[in-house]
């Protein structure tokens, strides 16, 4: 009996059910912007943590992101902050934020909305450059 215990507390060939859930989402190019990509909500116990992977965003740049109540095309306020999304030399950008909350979509929506700027200090760095909207899991 000891021997069966210690082969599944060594990792043995007993599968482990995972709790954790993930949640795929598109980002989508606004304004004009050709900045797109994909986007994936990973659920935990007490938080989520969003991934967001853009390409399309100008070479070098730096934008605010958040996470808003509503959706895309149903805009509405701040959330939750994001990390920055600093883009590479090709454009390309990923980001991991987590939040310290659980998931759970209000019927309203959720959207990601990374903005054109670093900051909202200028009225050009507040528009959408690419927007995701968040399903329920």
């Amino acid at each position: 009996m000891l021997g069966a215990i210690a082969a599944v507390a060594c990792g043995g060939d007993v599968p482990v059910a995972s709790t954790t859930q993930a949640v795929d989402f598109t980002m989508v190019a606004q304004n004009g912007s050709g900045v797109a990509g994909t986007g994936v909500v990973v659920k935990g116990a007490d938080s989520f943590t969003v991934t967001i992977k853009l390409s399309g965003l100008m070479p070098n740049s730096s934008h605010v992101s958040h996470l808003h109540a509503g959706r895309c095309l149903a805009p509405g306020g701040i959330a939750f902050a994001l990390h920055q999304v600093i883009a590479d030399g090709t454009g390309a950008a990923t980001i991991e934020s987590t939040v310290p909350a659980g998931y759970a979509v209000p019927a309203s929506g959720w959207y990601v909305n990374v903005h054109h700027g670093p900051d909202f200090s200028a009225p050009a760095n507040a528009p959408s450059d690419s927007c995701g909207d968040l399903r329920a899991a």
